[in-house]
């Protein structure tokens, strides 16, 4: 090696060299920022902690109604004075809260004829919620079941699907079909659905016309002639969905009935379907058998649930001792009690409530729930109305509201039933 190349060799080690240190140095100084920005910034902030003000008393529910731990509790004393503080970080102020008075004299008015449900203005009340008269409210909130309306003889593009109301047994066909596959909203896809929601909490309507459905869900207008309707009162399905969750453990069964049908699916298995026409019974090579109205087609029906050949109608009685209840007595045999379900409490449980008029005319349904843990009790004069919060029907307010509809239909039977039946809260 020549000595030229001997010296930029030696200066190629030295650069090498200087080039190693000047990176260590480097990274050390990097590291010692990031280790100092830690220690200030990071680790030396204390969060802060908040500790939520919980107060002993709240407003308790109607006086009538069961005082239930998951909605509400009620306190002896009569006004409590609290001052909350909030804990805020250290190093800071604590900030102190104006004394608060909780009163338990002051608030809703729970003796009004009124109640908590049927609100005429459509809206929900705050947290319980009212559920609306009728088919429901069309605010969501509080604790309320979704419904949606079907209007069978029309696509959701609004062409005529060649369905006629007065073609009944074509319409309960149509309906079997969804019945059938358990179900399915798929099943009602291809048919119109109203873009407006409604939010029930209670189910009792024992009249009312059929025009009332389509003005409920705003697919109907009292103020113009029926032929500018979008959807016409008849052949048209209503279906509730949603969860709730049982109030206390035991074994119950639906009570009720529907002008043209009412169907209730609870934890995913059908538990009751009453009423003039049962698509449930659907039977293309003998559609007769699906009619369980008038003095043949019921006792026909009467026959079939005495006999036990029927393996999902098994648990069914036909109850006919419930007063107000004349004309379902007399042509349907009285309100019909379903399949006994256990549940566990505060378990949430999938419900699904399903309402439809056939060939248009009047209407109406009811919904009522008993506790059968220690036996039925076929015998009772009213039962305990099956709700997802506070809300009672009032006759008063239901007959005003129809009147506003246009929907009265002669006498209004006010089923009687208890007020203070036990509440299954909705939930997410």
């Amino acid at each position: 090696m020549s000595e030229e190349a001997e010296r930029e060799l030696r200066r190629a080690v030295l650069r090498n060299k200087l080039s190693s240190i000047g990176a260590c140095l480097l990274f050390m100084l990097l590291g010692g920022g990031l280790l100092v920005f830690t220690t200030i910034y990071i680790a030396g902030e204390i969060p802060a902690e908040f500790i939520s003000y919980v107060p002993p008393a709240e407003d308790g529910p109607p006086s009538n109604a069961p005082v239930q731990k998951e909605l509400t509790q009620k306190s002896s004393a009569p006004t409590a004075e609290v001052s909350p503080s909030v804990i805020v970080a250290q190093g800071a102020t604590a900030v102190n809260m104006a004394p608060v008075n909780i009163s338990t004299s002051e608030g809703l008015d729970f003796n009004t004829d009124f109640d908590m449900g049927l609100s005429m203005d459509g809206d929900l009340g705050a947290g319980l919620g009212d559920g609306g008269s009728g088919l429901g409210s069309g605010t969501a909130g509080g604790s309320a079941l979704e419904g949606t309306f079907y209007d069978l003889k029309q696509t959701q593009r609004g062409a005529p699907t060649g369905l006629a109301p007065s073609d009944q047994n074509k319409v309960i066909e149509v309906l079997s079909t969804f019945f059938l596959r358990n179900w399915n909203a798929g099943a009602l896809s291809r048919y119109y659905a109203s873009k407006q929601k409604l939010y029930a909490s209670n189910f009792y309507l024992p009249v009312a016309l059929a025009d009332y459905g389509p003005i409920a869900f705003k697919v109907g207008d009292p103020s113009k002639p029926k032929d500018k309707w979008i959807c016409q009162p008849a052949a048209w399905l209503a279906v509730y969905r949603g969860k709730v969750r049982a109030p206390k453990s035991g074994k119950f069964r639906f009570i009720g009935t529907g002008d043209d049908f009412l169907a209730v699916r609870f934890d995913r298995k059908t538990v009751l379907d009453a009423g003039y026409r049962l698509p449930t019974l659907w039977d293309k090579a003998n559609p007769r058998a699906c009619w369980v109205s008038g003095s043949g087609d019921l006792k026909n029906y009467q026959a079939l649930l005495k006999s036990g050949k029927d393996r999902n109608r098994k648990d069914y009685e036909l109850i006919n001792s419930i007063p107000e209840c004349k004309i379902w007595n007399n042509e349907l045999g009285g309100l019909t009690g379903g399949t006994i379900f256990e549940v566990k409490e505060g378990q949430s449980y999938p419900i699904e409530i399903a309402i439809s008029e056939i060939p248009g005319g009047k209407f109406g349904f009811v919904l009522f729930i008993e506790d059968v843990t220690d036996g039925k009790n076929s015998k009772a004069r009213k039962y305990d109305l099956f709700r997802t919060n506070f809300s009672l029907p009032n006759k008063a307010e239901i007959e005003k509201l129809l009147n506003e509809a246009k929907c009265k239909a002669g006498g209004f039977e006010a089923v009687p039933y208890n007020e203070d039946s036990l509440i299954w809260t909705a939930v997410p």
